[in-house]
């Protein structure tokens, strides 16, 4: 069986399936799918280690509102490119299971107003250009290569709307970032001093409603591209 997209869940989660049973998706296994929905599932639990079992040959993988506070295990054969985890139950970004989809190319984990802590870095990921962290709690600082090891092709990072960041002005690992997306977000460092000198291939930057007061004018030095 070849399918486009298989959604599997409830679209409202005002009557959320309750069970989430291992092996549940084991029937999966036969069919060839590009992109996969689990919608609204309420009992995920989060030793549920066959989650991706079936579906680690997926190029798209969506998981909405189901209260998830850990990844699954990670099969080493995964071929999953795009993932996406909104509305799930993180406290802390899972950095560490998800360097393990080698093939990664874009990630999303948006609106999880319980998540707080980067405590855990990326590595490794030599594939993955956009990482989605928005609409969360998260603050940390010293961003942002600690958090980013061996990503050479990140190019678009958008940390919007979350509560507060601290920028150091070391994006060594990330230098090749396009994209940087830091609006609604206090942050600490921009406007003191030139924390952006590195980014010289940035070609968009948006630091609206962060309270950053311009005090040096070499705020933006570095930001040759834009």
């Amino acid at each position: 069986l070849q399918v486009s997209r298989l959604t599997v869940g409830e679209f409202s989660d005002s009557e959320r399936l309750q069970d989430f049973e291992r092996g549940l998706l084991n029937g999966l296994c036969q069919v060839q799918m590009h992109e996969f929905v689990l919608i609204c599932f309420r009992g995920v639990k989060d030793d549920t280690d066959t989650l991706f079992n079936c579906i680690g040959n997926v190029s798209t993988i969506r998981l909405v509102g189901l209260g998830l506070k850990e990844i699954s295990q990670v099969p080493v054969w995964s071929k999953v490119r795009q993932l996406e985890c909104k509305k799930c139950s993180f406290e802390d970004v899972p950095a560490l299971k998800l360097s393990l989809f080698k093939e990664l190319r874009v990630l999303r984990i948006t609106k999880n107003k319980k998540l707080k802590n980067f405590k855990q870095k990326f590595e490794g990921l030599s594939n993955l250009e956009v990482i989605d962290l928005s609409e969360n709690s998260l603050t940390f600082s010293s961003c942002c290569s600690r958090q980013f090891q061996n990503c050479p092709n990140l190019k678009h990072l958008n940390l919007s709307f979350n509560s507060n960041i601290g920028l150091t002005g070391d994006f060594a690992s990330v230098k090749n970032l396009l994209y940087l997306d830091l609006q609604h977000t206090t942050l600490v460092g921009p406007g003191s001093y030139p924390v952006f000198l590195s980014l010289q291939r940035l070609i968009y930057l948006d630091i609206s409603h962060t309270k950053t007061e311009v005090k040096s004018q070499c705020t933006f030095c570095g930001l040759n591209s834009l």
